[in-house]
């Protein structure tokens, strides 16, 4: 009988891994969405500031760890024993959560950004141990497989954390359950890290260097010359940089071209996340296995050629009601409004089809002993090509272009990383 990925959920050297992951981003989802729902309905009022401000502030001081330390957690993942230092790292989550209760208690604005951040710099340590841990837990025709579980277990988690954070929090006690769920999460996460087997330490003679600064130029270099790195990181990003650009499109999309409440917002958003965990494990089983590139050119043309199709199936720029919004039931029974749903799905399930071969292209082959940095790279470039694209669609929305538009414009974007995954493609054979 032919394995599947899931059989991998069956041993532990993996399922430790993937609780651990799983529960902890969910609980830096639960905290965040919470936070933000938080200063949207209560704190911003009070303090007489915009929402999105705040909210904005907030996000910001959870990426920017990843830009500052993600090459230092590189040096740490690749000189010491990666299982070691996931217990530390779990800790610290536990540490941060209580913080996070006393926070919410005392309704602390400034103590709830600094576990928010607090939460960021504890992913940008754990985010280079998580994959380049991978190849050492599981065998080269189970590594593809573990990637789109890991993938698929991710966006399933920050799709729960957002869904309970949201609707949690704001009810009578909320804070208080909250405070008790991400305690607990945390503690069983510490919990199931301790379980993940030891793997040693890949480069125990590396010196490291504390200077983030230099030491995040270097690694940015040396990933850049990598001839199977370079290409990688850079596929990776762009689905990133994808993912997020719909993300932050659908909620106007949904209000202002097919008249949808927040409902319909939530529920878009989880079919979409569903859908790039879809095709996060469909890769594996068309792949068989096989670490390749070779899906990623048919599947960039199908997320091009979605997305142009879902441009053309929205309804025109004038053709809802701003005064009037319908609720899910109306919005399916809708025939169009199914279509359009379909075709979202279809945009996600071909992004999850890009991002999990070249993740674990990118961990085959590095060197065991710099996986962890080239990981740690992998993340600095992620966040510089969100960041970076949602900076440029802000601008080109304050220009006139609408949100629709902007998923056009970045439709057609992805002939550009065409070559670079047909060369990598290439490469590989």
């Amino acid at each position: 009988m032919e394995r599947t990925p899931f059989s991998l959920l069956g041993t532990r050297r993996f399922l430790a891994l993937f609780i651990t992951q799983f529960l902890g981003a969910m609980n830096d989802n639960l905290f965040r969405q919470a936070l933000i729902m938080l200063i949207t309905y209560r704190i911003a009022d009070q303090m007489s500031t915009q929402p999105a401000v705040l909210n904005n502030l907030a996000i910001g001081l959870f990426i920017l760890p990843y830009f500052i330390f993600s090459a230092l957690a590189g040096q740490l993942a690749d000189k010491f024993d990666k299982s070691r230092q996931i217990v530390w790292i779990k800790l610290w989550e536990v540490g941060l959560m209580l913080l996070g209760a006393l926070a919410f208690r005392l309704e602390s604005l400034p103590l709830m950004i600094g576990v928010l951040s607090g939460l960021g710099l504890q992913s940008a340590f754990f985010g280079p141990i998580k994959y380049s841990i991978l190849p050492e837990l599981t065998s080269k025709d189970e590594l593809l497989g573990a990637n789109g579980l890991i993938e698929a277990g991710t966006f399933v988690s920050i799709l729960l954390g957002l869904l309970i954070g949201g609707l949690l929090v704001l009810q009578p006690g909320g804070t208080d359950k909250m405070a008790y769920l991400m305690i607990s999460l945390a503690v069983i996460g510490t919990i199931s890290g301790s379980m993940v087997p030891r793997t040693g330490a890949a480069a125990p003679d590396l010196k490291l260097n504390f200077n983030v600064f230099t030491a995040t130029g270097r690694q940015l270099k040396a990933a850049w010359q990598h001839d199977i790195a370079r290409p990688a990181i850079i596929c990776i990003s762009w689905i990133w940089l994808y993912g997020s650009i719909y993300i932050t499109q659908i909620p106007d999309i949904v209000k202002n071209r097919l008249g949808g409440d927040e409902t319909v917002v939530t529920v878009i958003i989880a079919c979409f996340s569903i859908g790039v965990g879809v095709g996060s494990l469909t890769c594996s089983r068309l792949l068989k296995g096989q670490i390749s590139a070779r899906l990623a050119r048919p599947a960039l043309l199908c997320l091009a050629a979605t997305s142009v199709l879902l441009y053309l199936a929205l309804p025109g720029e004038n053709g809802v009601d701003a005064t009037s919004v319908i609720n899910l039931p109306t919005f399916l029974s809708i025939i169009s409004n199914w279509f359009v749903l379909g075709l979202l799905i279809a945009v996600a399930i071909a992004a999850g089809m890009v991002i999990v071969p070249f993740y674990a292209i990118l961990q085959d082959r590095s060197e065991r002993s710099q996986r962890s940095r080239m990981i740690a790279a992998n993340n600095i470039f992620n966040s510089g090509f969100m960041a970076g694209g949602t900076i440029i669609a802000a601008i080109l929305i304050t220009t006139g272009l609408t949100s629709s538009q902007i998923l056009l414009l970045y439709a057609f974007a992805n002939l550009l990383i065409l070559p670079i995954a047909t060369k990598l493609s290439d490469r590989l054979k």
